[in-house]
């Protein structure tokens, strides 16, 4: 650990302190959940019912449901959110401990409408206590120097004195040439980075631009947390071989906060839940009812802390696979398989689920093939866009035959050669598109 995140984690856990450890009881009680499941089942409980009744109760579109039964609330997407804003929001005045006011958290928008989400003051604590307990957990402490990759737009911008305070350096991805590339290489080891977070799709190029350009390396380089994107095989797989550092999963978005991570140590590269501020629910694809484990379902959340906005029984839009507890999940299930969007599935011809990493699985054998993006035009009709690190690729046909034996012998897949893959204004990449 470097002496200035040493510092600068004293200077912030006194000042918690001296301000009542709004932060550190949030800590302890993220810990206390998810490290013993005995306690946490009991804790999750007592929350659960106080988000029901406060919602019934301080929310006109709750008001109906006289039960604190879960499953007679509705299940509500975002849209469902947008359009029944003014009935769910919560007055400032009625929100328990809250200071000041409360805080409105933007969504990217990058599937549609952005989405703008108010968060009261315990809310964000939670949030914050989760990136230093998680973080911790994969081996990266709060204030050691985070190089946070991103588009930095209006709403994410940190002044100087919180880039500082926090010893976060703010890297805009906006541009990912290799000139950027070869500054973040220069920055890491200029700053002695210890971690790095942002985009799947950004670490993929990073290290392919090391792969090319060998006799680097980044000493002080420990983690790197990849999030809203599939983290593919192959990247993670260079990224400890080239870059030296593991790398995990984060799975997150921005009107909660994280809801899984994976872990360091493990094979099964399964997400393990923050029961600790969530309910999870994994529903069907076509009904309400509950997914058994190992089927394929809408991951559905309800936030155990959000009093200005309650979400309750909140499609996310994600797919994934829960499984039974293991013996890394201290007793709770876990994601054995995420998906990503519903949008972002490709379909077999004869309509079953084909997640990016399955095509990842496939593709990262073929070192030609520097970026890619798969398409499903119609049920049978694929594009599969390559950029190449070369001139010439002689194996288009293999790859169509083993791109074939995943979709279906009758499926038409045609092969195109472009320069690039455009980024979406978030930042992403999307690997899979399906235009059915």
């Amino acid at each position: 650990m470097s002496i200035k995140g040493k510092v600068l984690r004293y200077i912030y856990w006194t000042s918690d302190f001296f301000k009542g450890r709004p932060i550190r009881c949030q800590y302890d009680d993220i810990k206390k959940i998810l490290e013993n499941n005995e306690q946490g089942t009991l804790l999750r409980s007592q929350y659960l019912t106080d988000i029901l009744q406060y919602a019934v109760k301080h929310t006109a579109y709750y008001k109906n449901i006289s039960s604190d039964d879960l499953n007679n609330f509705p299940v509500v997407n975002k849209n469902i959110l947008r359009e029944n804003y003014t009935l769910i929001r919560v007055p400032e005045e009625a929100i328990p401990n809250q200071r000041g006011n409360v805080h409105i958290q933007h969504t990217s928008g990058s599937t549609g409408t952005p989405f703008h989400v108010p968060q009261d003051t315990r809310k964000r604590n939670r949030r914050i206590a989760e990136l230093k307990y998680f973080g911790n957990v994969v081996g990266f402490y709060s204030h050691e120097k985070l190089i946070h990759l991103r588009i930095w737009t209006k709403w994410h911008n940190k002044s100087k004195w919180q880039s500082f305070r926090e010893n976060i350096i703010a890297f805009d991805i906006s541009n990912l040439k290799k000139e950027r590339l070869s500054e973040l290489c220069s920055v890491i080891n200029k700053e002695k980075a210890v971690c790095l977070r942002g985009y799947a799709s950004s670490f993929d190029l990073l290290v392919r631009y090391v792969m090319e350009n060998r006799h680097m390396s980044f000493p002080s380089l420990s983690v790197i947390i990849a999030g809203s994107e599939a983290l593919q095989d192959a990247t993670r797989e260079n990224v400890q071989k080239h870059l030296g550092c593991n790398i995990i999963s984060q799975y997150a978005n921005e009107e909660n906060g994280i809801m899984a991570q994976e872990t360091i140590g493990t094979d099964d590269n399964g997400f393990y839940l923050n029961h600790a501020s969530y309910i999870f629910e994994v529903l069907k694809m076509d009904s309400d009812q509950p997914a058994a484990y190992g089927e394929l379902g809408r991951i559905v959340i309800t936030d155990l802390f959000n009093y200005a906005f309650p979400m309750i029984r909140y499609d996310t839009g994600d797919l994934g696979v829960l499984a039974p507890p293991n013996e890394h999940s201290n007793g709770y299930p876990y994601l054995s398989k995420l998906y990503g969007r519903r949008m972002d599935l490709v379909y077999t011809v004869s309509g079953e689920p084909v997640s990016p990493m399955s095509l990842g699985r496939v593709l990262k054998y073929y070192s030609e093939i520097n970026q890619w993006q798969f398409i499903q035009k119609a049920k049978k009709e694929y594009v599969l866009k390559i950029v190449l690190s070369g001139e010439h690729f002689s194996k288009a046909a293999e790859v169509k035959k083993e791109l074939c034996d995943t979709f279906g012998q009758d499926a038409n897949i045609q092969i195109e050669y472009v320069n690039d893959i455009p980024v979406l204004n978030s930042g992403k990449r999307k690997p899979v598109i399906c235009e059915l």
